[in-house]
């Protein structure tokens, strides 16, 4: 009861007493830790501190806010744009379908499907001798292998390479989302590093690792959500034919 209690707090609400003597309680949600990521910046960094080819790769992710074009809707409309497909993704994420449908439905949207995939579709630079922009390119196995292992990272990928094939920027909104997912995630890893050493932190650790995962995966709909409704549109801002890096 003590963990219930403890989980329901951390995402914001209460419990509302009756007014005249015992009865039933009912929870009603309060702005506190609901609306948090409203505290994240809504502009992107503003430098990029790596150095070499990574650098380079994060400063061309960077200059995606000067793109001309706007998504149809941003990470906060999207599961009212798409209902379908945010429930879909959020449900779905960890096994890897949507992220593996999402890449290769944007392969078949702006370029000639499986045979332009690359792992990661070269948005990854060169890690020591692993050239992960040449590695299972035109393999469908490799896209599956990608989207099974690394499920919201390859959704990721599917949402850059729309915005690279559209020129599209993203709105304010999803800066501040995708900031607060990812803090939540580096907050629960440090949790569990904590709980290595400290057995009492244990079950903390675990309502941490549960909350954060439920986050990613509700942002992992919403991306899904955004995806799907900017491809159902009326084609869209014309994009190049391949967009291989």
């Amino acid at each position: 009861q003590g963990d219930a209690a403890l989980c329901l707090g951390l995402l914001g609400g209460g419990w509302n007493e009756p007014p005249h003597g015992p009865g039933a309680r009912s929870w009603t949600p309060r702005p506190s830790a609901m609306v948090c990521f409203l505290c994240f910046p809504s502009s992107r960094p503003s430098k990029v501190s790596s150095k070499g080819a990574a650098g380079a790769r994060n400063e061309m992710l960077l200059n995606m806010a000067d793109n001309p074009n706007e998504f149809r809707t941003s990470l906060l409309k999207a599961p009212c744009a798409d209902p379908c497909a945010c429930c879909c993704t959020c449900i779905c994420s960890p096994c890897g379908f949507p992220a593996c449908y999402f890449r290769k439905k944007v392969l078949d949207a702006h370029g000639n499907g499986i045979e332009d995939y690359v792992c990661c579709q070269g948005y990854v630079p060169k890690i020591a001798c692993c050239d992960l922009g040449n590695t299972c390119r035109g393999s469908a196995l490799g896209l599956c292998c990608e989207g099974c292992c690394c499920p919201i990272f390859s959704l990721g990928i599917a949402r850059i390479h729309l915005m690279d094939a559209r020129a599209l920027h993203p709105d304010p909104m999803d800066y501040k989302i995708i900031a607060f997912s990812n803090c939540c995630q580096i907050l629960s890893c440090f949790c569990d590093i904590l709980a290595c050493f400290f057995e009492e932190l244990r079950e903390l650790a675990a309502i941490i690792d549960c909350i954060a995962d439920t986050i990613t995966a509700t942002v992992a709909g919403c991306i899904g959500a955004q995806i799907n409704y900017e491809l159902k549109g009326d084609g869209g801002p014309p994009g190049p034919q391949s967009m291989v890096r």
